[in-house]
C-alpha cells in the first residue's frame, strides 16, 4: 500500500491547498495533507493530536513548501516527507509520537516511527524545531544539501538527529541531550546503540557543528561497518560531555576531520577504531574514564594542537592489522600520554 492510501484510511485528512494560516493555539483530531507546491501552512500555535496511528502531516512529491508554529503529537509518525526540494520546516514541535525502548539499534538502519522523517529531498531547511521523546527526532533519508540548524531532540530513546546516505549537508547549533536506551545486552540506560547525532551509509562531506551534546549513548556516531562508514566530514565546535560510549565515534571513516571540539567526562572521548586520513586537531579532551582517543589500526593520521587531560591516546594495531604513518604535533598532556607500541 502506498503511503498515501494508507494515510487516507487512517482518519479524513485537513488538506492544504492554498496558503493558509490557522485560528491561534486550536486543537485538531485529524492529519494534514500538503497538496500543492509553493506555499505555507501557518499552524499559529495549532496541535494535531493523532491515536498513536498513522502520519500526522504528509508531504509527498512537493515544492517549495513552508511549514511553521505547528504541534503533531502522538503520532506513529508525527511528520513523513517524501521527495521534493525546497522545504523549510520552523518552529514546530513534533515530540511525544512513537517511542520504544530495551532492544539494541545498533545495526544503524533506519526506524520507520518517530518524530520527523524526511527521505530524498533536497536543498531544505530545519530551523528551531523541537523533537523530544520519541524513539527518533529528526531522520533524513537520501538526500542532500540539508541545513538542521537550532533544533532541540533530546531525551529521544534511540537518535537525536539521524543521516542515512545524506550529504553536502550542515547540522548547526542543535541541542540533542540525554538521547540513551536501554537494551537486554547491556542493561537499563547503557547506550545500546544511541547517539545524539548519526551518519551512516555513505553520509559523507557533511558539516556537524556547534551542537550540544550531553549524556547521549555516543555524542556523534559514524559507522558502523566498512560498507556503511561516512568519509570526508568535518565535525567542529562541538560541546560534548557525559557521554555513555563516545564522545566521538568514527569507525572504519576515512577523511574525517575533527577539530575545536570539547570532550568532558565521556566513557572514551574518540573512538576512531580503523579509521585513516583523520585530522585530530586542537580538540579539548577532559576526563574520559577509558581513553581521550583511541584509534585501532591508526593510519595516515595527525594528531595536532589537541589539550589532553586525564586519559591516555591509545594508537594500536589489532587483530593482524597495521597501524603507520600517524603524525603527533604540539599536543599538550596532562596526567596523561600518547601510547603507539607497534605503530609504524
Amino acid at each position: 500500500m502506498n503511503l498515501l492510501a494508507f494515510f487516507l484510511l487512517v482518519t479524513a485528512p485537513m488538506r492544504i491547498y492554498q496558503n493558509t494560516t490557522l485560528p491561534p493555539n486550536g486543537e485538531y483530531h485529524q492529519p494534514v495533507i500538503i497538496m500543492a507546491d509553493n506555499i505555507t501552512f501557518d499552524c499559529n500555535g495549532s496541535a494535531f493530536i493523532g491515536d498513536k496511528v498513522g502520519v500526522g502531516l504528509l508531504l509527498q512529491n512537493r515544492r517549495g513548501v513552508t511549514v511553521r508554529n505547528c504541534t503533531f503529537r502522538n503520532w506513529d509518525v508525527g511528520m513523513y516527507v517524501f521527495s521534493g526540494n525546497r522545504f523549510t520546516f520552523e518552529n514546530n514541535d513534533f515530540s511525544g509520537n512513537y517511542l520504544d525502548d530495551n532492544s539494541n539499534i545498533e545495526h544503524l538502519k533506519p526506524i520507520p516511527h518517530g518524530g520527523m522523517i524526511l527521505n530524498g529531498i533536497q536543498n531544505s531547511r530545519l530551523v528551531g524545531n523541537k523533537s523530544n521523546g520519541n524513539v527518533v527526532g529528526i531522520q533524513i533519508l537520501n538526500s542532500s544539501r540539508i541545513r538542521v540548524e537550532r533544533n532541540t531532540t533530546s531525551r529521544d530513546r534511540g537518535w537525536g538527529i539521524y543521516l542515512y546516505s545524506t550529504t553536502a549537508s550542515q547540522i548547526y547549533s542543535n541541542t540533542v541531550e540525554y538521547c540513551n536506551r536501554s537494551c537486554p545486552e547491556w542493561g537499563q540506560d547503557a547506550g545500546c546503540g544511541a547517539a545524539g547525532i548519526v551518519l551512516t551509509m555513505q553520509s559523507d562531506r557533511n558539516q556537524i557543528g556547534w551542537n550540544i551534546l550531553t549524556a547521549d549513548g555516543d555524542g556523534i556516531y559514524q559507522g558502523n561497518l566498512p560498507e556503511t562508514a561516512s568519509n570526508d566530514n568535518e565535525m567542529m565546535y562541538n560541546t560534548i560531555s557525559n557521554s555513555i560510549a563516545n564522545g566521538i565515534e568514527a569507525t572504519f571513516s576515512s577523511g574525517n576531520r575533527i577539530h575545536h571540539n570539547t570532550f568532558t567526562n565521556d566513557n572514551y572521548g574518540a573512538w576512531l577504531g580503523y579509521a585513516q586520513n583523520v585530522r585530530f586537531e586542537y580538540n579539548t579532551v577532559r576526563g574520559a574514564k577509558m581513553k581521550s582517543v583511541q584509534q585501532d589500526n591508526a593510519q595516515n593520521s595527525s594528531y595536532s594542537g589537541n589539550l589532553i587531560e586525564g586519559a591516555d591516546i591509545l594508537l594500536q594495531p589489532v587483530e593482524g592489522g597495521v597501524c603507520q604513518g600517524n603524525g603527533f604535533q604540539n599536543n599538550k598532556l596532562t596526567n596523561a600520554q600518547i601510547v603507539s607500541a607497534g605503530c609504524k
